[in-house]
């Protein structure tokens, strides 16, 4: 399974529905993989997309992050080659993991600025525990590691000779790509190298501590810069 396969299943739901247009196809992180996927496979439907946070195709550089992301997963003593029984079992594997989103879901600035005491904690350690780790600590590893080899191998350009160029000329929405300023996993960067090969597009960049996750909505300006640029989006002619 990848994400073609996810953006295929949602395709042949709508046609089930009788949905042949869809005004705005929008998604965060892996779900701005599924919004370029649906923008580049079925161009005549999409009529708007807004990828947020998102590549259509992985880097090399969150391949190697995904690596770290397994390893620190599968490093747990109680992996037993993923046959475990409870994924609480796996605790210590998790919090790798918590720890690793930490270092590279936030940008440096916040912690410096300790940016975590706006959520009232009083310690970089509790917002550690509390926080990423807490959020970290329901999942399970076997379903985080499928998760994580779809971003991995998440390539829109597979089916036109793995040239993203081809690929990418094929969106005929209009597409708003949206980057956050202090995104290590997305940098702005990313975003406007892939933005650049879409027709009719703009890159609007959001300025946030909280980096990819700023669409947590965690800072309520986040939000509301976010749902002004969907909201713009929505208002334009097709």
């Amino acid at each position: 399974m990848d994400i073609s396969d996810d953006v295929r299943a949602q395709h042949k739901l709508c046609k089930s529905l009788g949905i042949s247009k869809l005004a705005l196809v929008t998604g965060w992180s892996m779900g701005a993989q599924q919004t370029l996927e649906w923008a580049v496979t079925y161009p005549e439907m999409v009529e708007r997309a807004a990828p947020i946070a998102g590549t259509a195709k992985c880097t090399p550089h969150d391949s190697l992050f995904i690596d770290a992301f397994c390893q620190a997963l599968t490093s747990d003593p109680n992996w037993a080659d993923g046959e475990y029984t409870a994924s609480n079992e796996l605790t210590a594997g998790l919090n790798r993991l918590a720890h690793t989103f930490a270092m590279m879901g936030l940008c440096t600035e916040f912690y410096k600025q300790e940016h975590w005491r706006t959520l009232d904690f009083t310690s970089l350690e509790q917002f550690l525990e509390n926080f990423w780790q807490a959020w970290f600590a329901p999942m399970d590893p076997n379903a985080l590691l499928t998760m994580a080899d779809k971003w991995k191998h998440g390539d829109c350009s597979r089916p036109y000779d793995n040239n993203l160029s081809i690929a990418l000329s094929r969106i005929r929405a209009k597409t708003h790509f949206i980057a956050f300023a202090e995104d290590m996993f997305i940098p702005v960067q990313d975003c406007k190298f892939e933005q650049e090969l879409v027709v009719d597009s703009e890159l609007f960049v959001i300025d946030s501590l909280w980096g990819h996750f700023a669409m947590m909505g965690l800072e309520k300006s986040d939000f509301t810069t976010i749902n002004r640029i969907l909201s713009e989006l929505l208002e334009t002619p097709c």
